[in-house]
């Protein structure tokens, strides 16, 4: 294995000793067991990922209006809202991550704004 392969891996076990991994994944397991609300949580989740990858400005209020009430309704849940909350922190652990490695290696990206 070479040293680059071998980083990764020691990053990846490290993320995984993370208190943020491990509730997530107990959040997970959690979820899991309720195989309705897991669905309705997943169909939120990848409704919210569409508004954020996918949404024209025309349909952007609707959607985020849609999926706030739906947001509302799901946390009411103390289950659904503690797998949100820890998958937020999964996310921005991944972000951290990502966003370290983008400053730190020298490679020029150009101005998209």
């Amino acid at each position: 294995m070479d040293e680059l392969s071998q980083s990764i891996d020691n990053l990846l076990e490290a993320i995984r000793r993370t208190e943020i991994y491990r509730e997530y994944r107990r959040q997970e397991e959690r979820l899991g067991m309720d195989p309705e609300l897991k669905e309705q949580v997943y169909r939120f989740r990848a409704s919210n990922f569409r508004l954020q990858n996918e949404a024209s400005d025309q349909e952007i209020l609707e959607v985020v209006d849609r999926i706030y009430h739906q947001s509302r309704e799901l946390r009411k849940n103390p289950k659904v809202n503690e797998y949100l909350d820890a998958e937020l922190a999964m996310c921005k652990l991944m972000q951290r991550i990502a966003g370290r490695i983008t400053e730190e290696i020298d490679i020029e990206v150009p101005d998209i704004g």
